[in-house]
């Protein structure tokens, strides 16, 4: 099974997970369960948790390395930039494995939220998503949507494999954005 497959697979076992039942602590779990948290913050079960599901699908499956380990969706894609695997153009066509970043109020170029594609048919997007409604959930969005700001492409090939956490920033919530 390719390292694509291993992450979409943990992704699809997390769909459902919700917080209204706790059931997604477990991801939480993971995540703050991998040393060092970014930035020194352990990620709360009432925080926003989206680019901590994309974090922990990382960790999780044992490919930490690939993909910036993160509880903040604009941190994450600094880090990206830094291991030479983000792409700022939301008008390519992701592959499955690909991390779509949003931006929904399109304004700031910050990233309000993150996804992991599960697949691309006749120009829509599958998207795996945590913390979507407060639950692990899929959404389909076109390619080209105006809410894209990019994407983070893992190499899952594995020749890129320079995961630094940031800086621990004192008193700094990890995330800060509506879903």
């Amino acid at each position: 099974m390719s390292n694509v497959e291993n992450i979409l697979n943990q992704a699809k076992s997390w769909v459902g997970l919700k917080e209204s039942d706790g059931s997604h602590k477990q991801i939480i779990d993971v995540y703050n369960s991998h040393k060092p948290v970014a930035r020194g913050y352990t990620v709360k079960y009432t925080d926003n948790w989206c680019m901590t599901f994309v974090s922990a699908l990382f960790i999780k499956t044992g490919l930490a390395s690939l993909c910036p380990l993160e509880c903040s969706c604009g941190e994450a894609i600094n880090l990206a930039k830094t291991m030479g695997i983000w792409e700022e153009n939301e008008d390519i066509t992701p592959s499955a494995g690909d991390l779509i970043m949003y931006d929904w109020d399109k304004k700031d170029g910050w990233p309000e939220h993150v996804g992991i594609v599960e697949s691309v048919t006749n120009n829509q997007i599958t998207v795996i998503e945590g913390n979507k409604s407060n639950a692990v959930g899929h959404r389909v969005i076109n390619v080209g949507n105006a809410s894209i700001r990019g994407y983070i492409q893992p190499n899952y090939d594995g020749s890129i494999s320079n995961n630094q956490p940031s800086k621990p920033i004192s008193n700094e919530k990890a995330v800060n954005y509506k879903v």
